[in-house]
């Protein structure tokens, strides 16, 4: 299934229940071959499986999320409890202060696992995209997936991440990077 929001960015993505997103300015922006290649990648991800281990991924971080949020909470109504109610009293203070570094220090190591979740996640986000790539190119739409990727780089995106932090937490791997992997694939098809 095909569904197109309005956006004003060349973009497409595979979603759970076999939904292929793609958006008004993809339309507009990419020829009729360019947009083969880009359906080809996304309908790859699908016969990849990817979208079902995203969604996992993404459900199983959600109890994280949450006792990190709880424990940050209950570390300030630890901290404001302690300042209104045992201000006067300086075992009450120290004890309060040592529950609410506790919490604070435990929401930290949700957070901490949650941020290497994600890296992780993209880490193998960053596979899933080759393979995506190499399935299109086995389908026989690898030069139309080049040329749509090209297209995004003329349009400014799908650049190369700078620094380790940003390449840490970003979800594709560089648009060049792609072209240059999908177009060897297409020199030696025998590698596939």
């Amino acid at each position: 299934m095909l569904r197109v929001i309005d956006a004003d960015e060349l973009n497409a993505f595979a979603c759970g229940g076999h939904l292929v997103v793609t958006t008004t300015f993809s339309l507009q922006q990419l020829d009729r071959r360019e947009l083969a290649g880009v359906f080809a990648h996304e309908l790859s991800h699908h016969l990849g499986l990817h979208t079902i281990s995203l969604t996992l991924i993404h459900w199983f971080s959600l109890p994280i999320i949450a006792l990190a949020r709880i424990g940050f909470a209950v570390k300030n109504v630890a901290r404001a409890a302690t300042e209104s109610f045992v201000a006067h009293s300086s075992a009450l203070t120290a004890l309060g202060r040592a529950i609410s570094g506790v919490l604070t220090g435990v929401s930290w190591v949700f957070l901490s696992v949650l941020y290497a979740s994600d890296a992780v996640s993209n880490l193998v986000g960053h596979r899933s995209e080759f393979d995506a790539d190499q399935r299109s190119v086995r389908l026989g739409y690898g030069r139309e997936l080049a040329a749509a990727l090209s297209t995004v780089l003329t349009h400014g995106g799908g650049q190369r991440s700078i620094g380790w932090r940003q390449r840490l937490r970003a979800s594709h791997p560089p648009a060049r990077t792609r072209v240059a992997r999908i177009e060897a694939a297409l020199r030696h098809p025998s590698g596939l």
